[in-house]
């Protein structure tokens, strides 16, 4: 379902289904506005890529009007990509994407790593577990399984490092009682700084473990359609803008600073995984 959310540069956009439309005269120009529609999730981090986004185009005086598509399952997200009828969705950086003649990678890293940062959540009963891991040789002998999505990128990083896991083909909310029930063949959640202090508070069933760190490289990018593939360097253009002057620091920091910053990164015993094999 397509909600109607008419933006321009220099408006304010509101994510949410029930936010009026708001919309603003395009300014004076030669350059034509770019007309996204854009795949939403409701999952803790679409505000910061639609900021991320709007502030950067805004950065380089680039119009815009965007349309929002909400909560529709990822793969139809993804599907409907590829057919043109979104233009614009945002997800974890691959090899497969990057090659799939279906979408267009806009060329930048955009959590600067922080996705790439795991920390775990766990049954608070295997708390004492994960404080004896020392090694990944450590968390392998442990037995524990680590739960992803099925086809998730990440499982090849686990696969790689030898370590056991569980894809979980059924709708992701499923999987946190999964966990917390101990007998369903999944043991604890690799989630990324920027999520996982959110996904703990939404399941207090499960805790945060508080020794490890996982770091393998890892990041989210925007994908375009092959209809808008032209809008690929001007994207690209207001990002690299948004770097050099500061802002996507500051928006990182805002959204997720304060999270990041109660992990104790620098506290937490850093084990390197091998990036996922081509």
């Amino acid at each position: 379902m397509i909600f109607k959310l008419r933006c321009i540069c220099f408006s304010a956009c509101i994510l949410f289904i029930s936010a009026p439309s708001i919309s603003a005269p395009v300014p004076a120009s030669s350059v034509a506005p770019l007309e996204l529609r854009i795949a939403v999730v409701s999952d803790g981090r679409a505000d910061y890529f639609v900021r991320l986004l709007e502030e950067s185009l805004k950065l380089i005086q680039q119009p815009y009007h965007i349309q929002y598509v909400k909560d529709i399952p990822a793969r139809r997200m993804w599907w409907m990509l590829g057919r043109g009828d979104i233009n614009l969705f945002y997800g974890m950086q691959s090899k497969e994407k990057d090659n799939d003649k279906q979408l267009v990678p806009v060329r930048n890293s955009l959590t600067n790593g922080l996705i790439g940062q795991r920390v775990l959540l766990i049954r608070p009963s295997d708390t004492q577990a994960f404080l004896q891991v020392r090694s990944l040789s450590d968390l392998k002998q442990t037995g524990l399984i680590a739960g992803f999505g099925a086809g998730w990128g990440d499982t090849k990083v686990w696969k790689a490092s030898g370590l056991p896991l569980y894809e979980h083909a059924a709708p992701w909310n499923t999987v946190y009682a999964m966990v917390a029930a101990g007998n369903r063949h999944v043991d604890y959640l690799p989630r990324g700084v920027i999520e996982v202090l959110a996904e703990a508070r939404a399941h207090p069933e499960l805790v945060v473990e508080q020794h490890l760190l996982l770091e393998y490289k890892a990041d989210f990018g925007f994908y375009l359609s092959p209809s808008v593939a032209h809008y690929r360097p001007v994207i690209e253009r207001a990002l690299k803008a948004a770097e050099a002057s500061g802002l996507k620091a500051r928006l990182i920091d805002e959204a997720f600073g304060a999270d990041v910053k109660a992990l104790n990164l620098n506290r937490r015993l850093r084990l390197q995984l091998p990036a996922a094999p081509d």
